[in-house]
């Protein structure tokens, strides 16, 4: 089953986790209940945050056997591309289309209360939750650094004192999926408690060369002691492993420049989704139709192997809590290691990837006590994050070798202030100071082939794929050298070093006002900016993205609490934006870049309905509008770019302008539909659940060519299942993607190669599960 986010109402918190409750329970008369959010660092009523947030509970998650983001698509602002490297997030047309450490991400992810500074070491989280929280906007004062497009919250059960208690769930189906998680939860007298979580998921790959398949595992560990009434400790630490034969793709076509017509021809390949890039018809296309770089007749040779994951993910944080007449004092220290050794080809050509990232952080917050007429939320954070990085990709005729060290140290302050003028109206204004030093040092060495007799092209051979500069069979001695390859052919290195170091500080802010317009209605009405750090490529320096964000919204719930409506109007300005894009940089090396691209304007409106008209039906509704537009979008590049943009001829450089173009992955409309439907028999219960969401046609990729464009798309998942009424054990068979509709997710042409490959979207599947709790 697809997710779809839970808005809920009341005025208590919703018991319980992952397996152990559901999004929306029956409280005495037959309505709805809520969810308590830490969204803005203090428990509250999600109807009561004046925040766009959208919640997705544990429960939830384990129904629709989520183990990834990319399950969580079904949130109207969310859209997450998943792949063979981790997860590409965007939120309203805001993201970022790269894994590279020089690049940082657009949404903020935090894990547990910890900011996760890489989208590759966003895996192996989603077991054993108590919600999500997708924020949506800039989240400049309580979160800062990095979440101008908004935040995504993982949040997992924590230990529960004194008691012993668990859960566990299994599933099976189509492509050999095996997916298991459970829970113990210990209780080591009345005021502590021990809590140990795991999952496990394995699948075939979905592609026809067997690309995409999964197998992983993770596992989580937990205490929790009440040292006395007011001080509380909790220590955790987690591990997950990613492995698998990772991302895959489909070649779409080939491109080639016609200089009669003075225009890019595109030839399609003609494979349906899902053919994948090492299939027997997938290698002869590539070495019948893909260019060999600058190399004139020569063609690709087949793809170097099957790709691979092999990620280790772990760490380790604390989070102590004392109570004191001043509010809630907490300090949460934690480390986290990611060691990413990854072989990727969703770009058609042969990537490999050598990482480690090592990151500490420290965060200390004071939180007032409730009932007075200012609150307040103090705190101070600290960031600093290593990275060495190795990677290395090959067309054949062109072989780049990138070794870089990335250094980054944020310390950030903030504070947030609400003044309760009367018990129905409320001001609120916050400030963080963020400080940004960063510093680089990377050397990329690139090999090329070219002929010096010309009639040997054709036949000449190519550069074998290796992961180091080292293994290379033949490399000049000297920069700018050349030596012979083969006959008629010489090879030529080109070395170039570079090192850099930026400092760069903001003070982004937020304005708010709250109006209670009835006991359980509520206006509110917020302006906020945000600041995503600069960084480097290894030509040039970008710099930081900014965001002013308007927002207006209203929360309400009506009928005895079996009716909730909830609304938004907002307004994005985005300056010197960001955009990180497969190219070629001006030391004529193919990889991703980031560049400022300029202006953009995000506004619109969503609309969420959550309706229990009997005790035992729910139906759900969440309709969002986006008129998403780049109003500047101007970058150069020293090749002629394939774009369906103006390109203009700036000297030895191409001025491309892509201004008025639809942001990327910002369908106008998507609407999601649910309903659940209950009938008791007994002491069992028949459930049944069905939703299904609507995207309007939407670009996949930047270059704006018409194979980066996906059409309009209905997605529908469907689950029935038995079991006791109060949730000791049930089955379930469930079917998600009922269209198998293999939507693009992405799509990029490749440089030096002149081939366009694109990745879809999972196919149908189905299965069964068994749950049980104790």
């Amino acid at each position: 089953m697809a997710i779809v986010p839970a808005p809920v109402l009341a005025q208590t918190a919703q018991p319980g986790g992952a397996g152990e409750t559901g999004t929306v329970e029956t409280g005495d008369n037959g309505g709805l209940v809520d969810i308590v959010v830490t969204a803005q660092q203090r428990g509250e009523n999600l109807q009561r945050a004046a925040v766009p947030v959208s919640v997705v509970t544990g429960a939830d998650l384990v129904k629709s056997g989520t183990t990834g983001l990319g399950a969580l698509t079904s949130v109207p602002a969310l859209q997450v591309a998943a792949g063979g490297q981790g997860n590409l997030v965007f939120i309203r047309g805001v993201g970022n289309f790269s894994f590279l450490p020089s690049s940082d991400p657009a949404a903020a992810f935090n894990y547990d209360g910890i900011y996760v500074g890489r989208s590759s070491s966003t895996v192996g989280n989603f077991f054993d939750l108590e919600r999500i929280e997708v924020l949506k906007g800039p989240q400049g004062t309580l979160y800062g650094r990095n979440a101008t497009a908004g935040a995504i919250n993982v949040l997992p059960v924590q230990p529960k004192l004194g008691e012993t208690s668990g859960y566990a769930m299994a599933s099976y189906g189509n492509y050999d999926a095996i997916n298991a998680e459970g829970a113990v939860n210990v209780g080591l007298g009345d005021n502590a408690g021990f809590r140990l979580s795991g999952s496990y998921t394995k699948h075939d790959g979905y592609l026809r060369d067997g690309t995409t398949a999964d197998d992983s595992g993770a596992v989580r560990a937990q205490l929790k002691v009440e040292l006395s009434p007011a001080l509380t400790v909790r220590l955790s630490a987690d591990y997950a492993h990613q492995g698998g034969v990772a991302g895959g793709a489909t070649y779409l076509g080939k491109y080639a420049f016609d200089a009669t017509a003075g225009r890019f021809v595109v030839t399609p390949s003609g494979f349906a989704p899902g053919e994948g890039l090492s299939t027997p018809a997938a290698s002869a296309y590539r070495t019948s139709n893909g260019a060999a770089g600058t190399l004139p007749g020569r063609f690709l040779d087949p793809l170097a192997r099957l790709p691979y994951s092999n990620f280790d993910i772990y760490g380790a944080h604390a989070q102590i809590d004392l109570q004191t007449s001043i509010g809630t004092l907490t300090l949460i220290p934690a480390w986290r290691h990611a060691r990413k050794d990854n072989f990727n080809v969703q770009s058609g050509q042969n990537v490999g990837n050598l990482q480690d990232s090592d990151q500490y952080s420290v965060e200390a917050r004071l939180v007032s006590n409730p009932g007075r007429r200012i609150d307040y939320i103090l705190g101070a954070y600290y960031f600093s994050e290593r990275i060495d990085d190795d990677t290395h990709n090959s067309t054949g005729a062109v072989a780049n070798f990138l070794t870089a060290r990335y250094t980054t140290k944020s310390p950030s302050a903030y504070a947030r202030l609400t003044f309760h003028a009367t018990d129905w109206l409320r001001f609120t204004g916050g400030l963080r100071y963020t400080e940004d030093r960063k510093t680089f040092t990377s050397l990329a060495r690139t090999l090329q082939l070219s002929c010096t007799v010309p009639a040997n092209c054709p036949t000449m051979p190519l550069m074998p794929y290796t992961r180091t500069f080292g293994e290379q069979p033949v490399r000049p001695a000297v920069n700018g050298g050349t030596a012979p390859f083969a006959p008629g052919v010489i090879v030529r290195l080109l070395e170039t070093p570079a090192a850099g170091s930026a400092k760069t500080d903001k003070l982004t802010w937020r304005g708010a006002v709250e109006l209670d317009v009835g006991p359980s209605s509520m206006l509110y009405a917020s302006a906020e900016t945000g600041y995503r750090a600069g960084g480097f490529n290894n030509d040039a320096p970008y710099a930081p993205e900014n965001i002013t964000a308007y927002t207006i919204g209203m929360k309400n719930r009506f009928f005895g609490n079996r009716f909730q409506l909830n609304a938004e109007l907002f307004d994005w300005k985005y300056k010197d934006q960001q955009l990180s894009f497969l190219g070629i940089d001006g030391t004529g090396r193919v990889g991703v870049i980031t560049r400022n691209i300029g202006r953009s304007s995000i506004r619109g409106a969503e609309v969420e309905a959550l309706a229990r008209p009997l005790a035992n039906t729910t139906l759900r509704a969440a309709v969002q509008y986006v008129d998403a537009t780049y109003k500047s979008f101007v970058y150069q590049t020293p090749a002629r770019p394939f774009v369906g943009c103006n390109v203009t001829p700036t000297g030895a450089l191409f001025t491309v302008d892509c201004s008025g173009k639809r942001l990327f992955n910002s369908p106008k409309w998507t609407l999601n539909l649910a309903a659940q439907q209950v009938i008791p028999l007994g002491d069992l219960q028949l459930t049944i659940d069905a939703d299904t969401q609507y995207r309007s046609s939407r670009e996949t990729g930047f270059e704006y060519i018409a194979e980066e464009r996906q059409g309009a798309t209905w997605i529908s998942n469907a689950q029935i299942s038995l079991g006791q009424a109060d949730g000791r054990w049930s089955i379930a068979a469930f079917v998600r993607n009922i269209e198998n509709d293999r939507y693009q997710i992405y799509a990029t042409p490749v440089p030096g190669s002149n081939l366009i490959a694109g990745i879809d979207a999972t196919p149908r599947t189905y299965g069964v599960r068994l749950a049980t709790r104790f």
